[in-house]
């Protein structure tokens, strides 16, 4: 069959492709499977009303590979399609991406500079989709990604591996039982992106040392992680959500981190290495499955050697992590100041809860492992007497080396308690039952961790 090339990224493409692959000429045209199953390179086939993918092919830069309502796609063995122009997959109803049964099938890869997908209503089972464009931008919306077997990219199931100033969106999906991290990007490819009203059960069943949800942040565009649903499978080495700038790259950009529940990870929300970040109204609670509590286990944990990094934390419940704040290096933490700040920027009235987070017969609601003076004021600590609280950080009293907590005074208002604090949307919508299962029941419906209703 005649093939026809029309950029840069088709010839590419093509020089590594085998013989009969197809590409499609980047001339606008959308493909349905109907259409994909009339050209006899790309090997599609239905059966059972299903279409089945049993080659790789290639839609080009221009063109649009549409999914439609009610439709099955199933992937064969290692079968991998490029998309270099739009992936549309938004049925009015529902469609299923899948792979053949005892397969282990890639999915989707997106690496040209103007790539972009578009996804409703979809579940996606086994597939991920590895996403390389520069300009373009994933946009998901009630969508469900079950079981990712890994094979397209080890790093998540939504994987970004190049840097996106596109308008990334997560909107109300379901990530459940993913072999690795359900969103995740490379320690030099920073995104922006807006993860909303989502729920995150047990993925990384391969438990290995990521989070479930895993961004590199730095450059100029801001990362929004919103009233989601983050509960882990109890494994030893997958936390709760990560944030990084490693490399220690320049920033102008903002992280928040607000009223999500984070629950029974590794870790509850970590930051490595100079972010602009802002921690609010989030539930961070029984985040325990470290098995070594010099190894993890807080609920926050905030490191940064160089000194840039700022934190503004408000309106937390943090409780029953083998930890609660843990700071390392000279981060600029503020989690309370309401006295005794130079710049009214720097007020924050705290109203963080802190309760029972420890290890070894010991409570450490904050502990300040770093040099740099941590603010901790305005917050309610789970003792009768100010002075009591002293017993719940340490600090500069107790190693000399290390810098002080500043804690008073404390939270001075009406008493207030787990049910009062705002924890965003996502609490309100989702409740979570934890009796040897989870249970999350959304919209009247109650749903176990592979995303199956229970009646």
């Amino acid at each position: 069959m005649k093939k026809v090339f029309t950029s840069v990224f088709a010839i590419a493409i093509a020089a590594t492709a085998f013989a009969d692959e197809f590409v499609s000429p980047g001339n606008g045209t959308t493909y349905t499977m109907e259409d994909l199953s009339k050209i006899a390179d790309c090997q599609v086939s239905k059966a059972d009303g299903a279409w089945q993918l049993n080659a790789a092919f290639t839609i080009s830069a221009g063109d649009v590979l549409k999914i439609q309502n009610n439709e099955i796609i199933k992937f064969n063995d290692k079968i991998q399609i490029n998309v270099a122009g739009t992936l549309d997959c938004t049925p009015a109803d529902t469609a299923l991406i899948t792979g053949v049964e005892g397969t282990t099938p890639k999915g989707f890869r997106m690496y040209a500079d103007n790539a972009n997908a578009v996804l409703k209503n979809t579940r996606m089972e086994q597939v991920g989709i590895t996403f390389g464009s520069a300009n373009g931008a994933i946009v998901a919306e009630n969508c469900t990604f079950a079981d990712y077997n890994t094979s397209n990219a080890s790093g998540a199931c939504l994987n970004f591996s190049a840097s996106s100033t596109g308008k990334n969106v997560i909107d109300g999906c379901t990530f459940v039982n993913g072999g690795t991290a359900a969103i995740g990007n490379g320690a030099n490819t920073p995104i922006g992106i807006v993860i909303k009203n989502s729920t995150f059960l047990a993925n990384n069943t391969k438990n290995s040392n990521r989070p479930q949800i895993n961004l590199t942040s730095y450059g100029t565009e801001d990362v929004e992680i919103l009233d989601n649903v983050i509960i882990g499978g109890h494994f030893t080495k997958v936390g709760g959500i990560a944030v990084s700038n490693m490399m220690g790259y320049g920033y102008s950009n903002k992280v928040t981190v607000k009223g999500n529940i984070v629950k029974e990870n590794r870790y509850g929300i970590t930051m490595t290495g100079p972010v602009n970040m802002f921690i609010e109204d989030n539930l961070i609670i029984d985040n325990i499955y470290e098995t070594n509590a010099m190894n993890g286990g807080s609920g926050l944990s905030l490191y940064d050697s160089a000194g840039k990094g700022k934190v503004f934390i408000k309106g937390n419940h943090i409780e029953n992590n083998l930890w609660g704040i843990t700071v390392i290096g000279q981060p600029n933490v503020n989690a309370g100041w309401i006295e005794g700040y130079e710049d009214e920027a720097n007020y924050n009235p705290g109203m963080n809860v802190f309760k029972n987070n420890g290890n070894g017969g010991q409570l450490y609601e904050i502990y300040n492992n770093g040099t740099s003076t941590v603010y901790a004021q305005g917050n309610i600590w789970n003792v009768d007497q100010e002075d009591e609280i002293e017993d719940l950080v340490f600090h500069k009293h107790d190693d000399p080396s290390l810098g002080e907590v500043i804690y008073l005074p404390p939270y001075q208002g009406e008493p207030i308690g787990i049910d009062d604090i705002t924890v965003g949307k996502a609490a309100k919508a989702v409740k979570y039952i934890i009796d040897g299962q989870v249970v999350i029941e959304k919209d009247g419906v109650r749903y176990n961790v592979a995303g199956q209703m229970i009646k």
